[in-house]
């Protein structure tokens, strides 16, 4: 049995028309939303504070709406669509403090500066969106980040032992197969094919079910551990 994630821009295309659905995937998003809003004007922005991010989520649910394949990656599609609507709402504030004043450039100067201003990278947006997917993947299984990084174990060789039983599960389809259908970490069939403490594997299950997501889901720029200690 094959375990893949499915891509964001299926889901997009999917869950279109479903009101419950993207609004899931707007409130999952948020962090990526205020990230594209905060580079643009250079500063912190609170939800319900600031209505830089109130355009900034309709402009999402906007991108949500409009997007088809073509367009490639959704993410850079949706930081397209946000920008556009911030530099429209900033045209229009310039225009609303400007009425009775000649200053017709500070609008296109603002938006320049805007542009220039907002710039991220697509590694960088790569590794929001696998941090968003990801984070989402773990509460599935009622695994949160924080607490994984909490109990991520602080010896490197312990934490390389356990991506190693995180690898053979996902070699050996019917550990993973078990794994999967009960949430359970079996160990009893990870004892047939490896030379590994029962308390150990007990001890990592959180960690090493977490590994097992990151390897399926291609997480190629995840990092969960703490830093390296002897």
């Amino acid at each position: 049995m094959a375990y893949g994630r499915q891509s964001l821009e299926e889901r997009v295309i999917k869950i279109r028309g479903d009101n419950s659905e993207v609004g899931k995937l707007i409130s999952e998003f948020k962090p990526f939303i205020a990230g594209v809003a905060q580079k643009r004007v250079g500063k912190f922005l609170q939800y319900g504070v600031d209505d830089e991010l109130s355009v900034g989520l309709s402009a999402f649910k906007e991108a949500v709406d409009s997007y088809d394949a073509a367009r490639g990656k959704f993410l850079s599609f949706a930081r397209m669509v946000i920008s556009m609507r911030l530099i429209d709402h900033f045209r229009k504030q310039s225009r609303e403090k400007t009425e009775s004043l000649d200053g017709s450039q500070s609008g296109s100067a603002l938006d320049q500066g805007s542009v220039e201003r907002y710039r991220i990278s697509d590694e960088n947006e790569k590794r929001i969106l696998e941090i968003i997917q990801y984070r989402t993947e773990l509460e599935k299984w009622g695994i949160s980040l924080e607490e994984l990084a909490e109990i991520s174990p602080i010896k490197k060789s312990l934490r390389e032992q356990y991506k190693m039983v995180a690898r053979i599960i996902v070699n050996k389809s019917s550990i993973l197969d078990t794994l999967m259908k009960t949430k359970r970490l079996p160990i009893k069939e990870i004892e047939e094919v490896i030379s590994i403490h029962r308390k150990k594997l007990e001890r990592g299950r959180i960690y090493i079910i977490a590994m097992v997501l990151a390897i399926i889901g291609n997480l190629s720029y995840m990092d969960i551990c703490r830093g390296d200690k002897k």
